[in-house]
């Protein structure tokens, strides 16, 4: 018999979805949407087991010179803001804006022209003076900023909540959703998938959709197929609470010291990526 959270898995599909975070739930919420209801998503664990449950979070649309990753961005922003309204789950989606902030020329000069390319796809991006960045998030040291670059719709989501409701959304279409189920292999003749053999049995499909996040370089290459993706760690510290943070001060992200900075249970979130 099979568990409350393991359904039955039918013999055939026409999608298999292989990985259970924001990104294989949203592959399948949209196929649904699509009218590809016959998609069976598996997760060897729970939703948001992988990477998606330590996310940060951040929604952001600018930033971005390239128009079809602009419009993604965007789609996705209002995206969170409706999907509470139709799946009954909230994404936790908080749009107390954003900040990227620039500390010397270069950077001045690039966020200018990247301003002018976002405003003309529709981001509603604003350059701030220092002194507005210091009104809007009191904490920031501002006496060596030239500028920052503002978008107010933009902001924070809670990755676990986005997943749940998109899983929610995919199950109102129809989509199959089995968690607890490993995939051992994934069928191939005459150069086509034919099937994803699992640890609960065999799906007979037409397409497979990898979404196996940092495993999918090695679900490939099961396959023969060459995935150029290599996982990297990445880190993020959350302070004690502190007096006077405030959540709805905007998410800030400071390219010249390699780190992004927002509220979190009333807490700082610290965010460290490399140059």
């Amino acid at each position: 018999m099979s568990s409350p959270t393991t359904p039955a898995l039918p013999s055939r599909a026409r999608v298999v979805v292989i990985g259970g975070g924001i990104i294989g739930t949203s592959i399948a919420y949209h196929l649904g949407h699509l009218g590809w209801t016959d998609t069976v998503l598996v997760e060897r664990d729970q939703l948001t087991s992988g990477t998606t449950w330590h996310a940060a979070g951040l929604m952001v649309t600018f930033g971005s010179t390239s128009e079809t990753s602009t419009a993604l961005r965007t789609y996705t922003r209002d995206l969170y803001t409706r999907l509470e309204a139709e799946t009954g789950l909230a994404t936790g989606f908080k749009p107390v804006g954003f900040i990227e902030l620039a500390a010397d020329e270069g950077r001045l000069e690039e966020y200018r022209r990247v301003s002018t390319f976002n405003r003309h796809c529709g981001v509603d991006v604003h350059e701030v003076s220092p002194r507005e960045v210091a009104e809007m998030f009191p904490l920031a040291r501002t006496d060596d900023l030239l500028a920052g670059f503002y978008v107010a719709g933009d902001g924070r989501v809670n990755p676990v909540d986005v997943t749940m409701s998109m899983a929610k959304g995919a199950r109102q279409r129809g989509v199959t959703i089995a968690q607890g189920v490993s995939v051992l292999d994934v069928g191939v003749r005459d150069g086509r998938v034919r099937s994803v053999v699992t640890d609960h049995g065999t799906i007979e499909c037409e397409y497979v959709v990898n979404a196996a996040g940092m495993w999918a370089r090695q679900l490939g290459a099961r396959s023969g197929v060459s995935i150029p993706l290599q996982a990297a760690e990445h880190y993020y510290l959350i302070t004690e609470q502190m007096e006077g943070l405030d959540p709805s001060w905007p998410v800030i992200e400071d390219p010249a010291n390699f780190g992004y900075y927002r509220e979190e249970v009333g807490g700082l979130m610290i965010g460290l990526f490399e140059p």
